[in-house]
């Protein structure tokens, strides 16, 4: 009976002792990043060689501002291309901000070989991250240098401007 009482005890102790309050879920969105964060993808070779590679800093300095640092590197077959850009984002809402920073541009296949064509641009936009997964953004691109190469590394069409709607989904 003694071994009984002890361990009924015992397991009423741990029982209450382990209970707990949940708290409320915390949220997922991009717009609660506080701090640095560091994420990367690259897609495999594809059967003519191209490569598609992308990375991003994120740092939040808090809920309603973000820094962002992207990097693209992309291959065709007659063109290769690194594409970078400083963003800062101001979140109206959880969900929705507005976007403003500058990217470069620069053709990296004839690199040493004359001069490099390179293109600078602002950016300002506005996005929606619909999950922590799913995002949309629509962004204005304005050349602010005079390159031989358009946006995206377009060299038979060079614009002074290009209008970019663009999301992203993990998975």
């Amino acid at each position: 009976m003694k071994v009984l009482l002890c361990s009924f005890l015992f397991l009423f102790v741990i029982v209450s002792k382990g209970q707990t309050i949940e708290e409320p879920p915390v949220s997922n969105l991009p717009s609660s990043l506080t701090g640095l964060s560091i994420t990367g993808h690259a897609y495999p070779v594809s059967a003519i060689g191209d490569v598609h590679k992308s990375f991003m800093v994120q740092y939040g300095f808090s809920k309603s501002l973000q820094l962002e640092l992207q990097g693209f590197y992309d291959t065709y077959i007659l063109s290769e291309r690194f594409r970078s850009s400083v963003l800062a984002k101001v979140y109206l809402n959880e969900r929705l901000y507005l976007l403003g920073g500058i990217e470069a541009e620069i053709a990296t296949e004839n690199a040493g070989v004359g001069q490099t064509p390179y293109r600078i641009g602002f950016v300002t936009g506005l996005g929606y991250d619909f999950d922590p997964n799913l995002m949309i953004e629509l962004q204005a691109n304005i050349q602010m240098n005079n390159p031989s190469m358009g946006a995206f590394g377009e060299k038979h069409v060079v614009m002074p401007a290009a209008l970019i709607l663009g999301s992203k989904w993990k998975f």
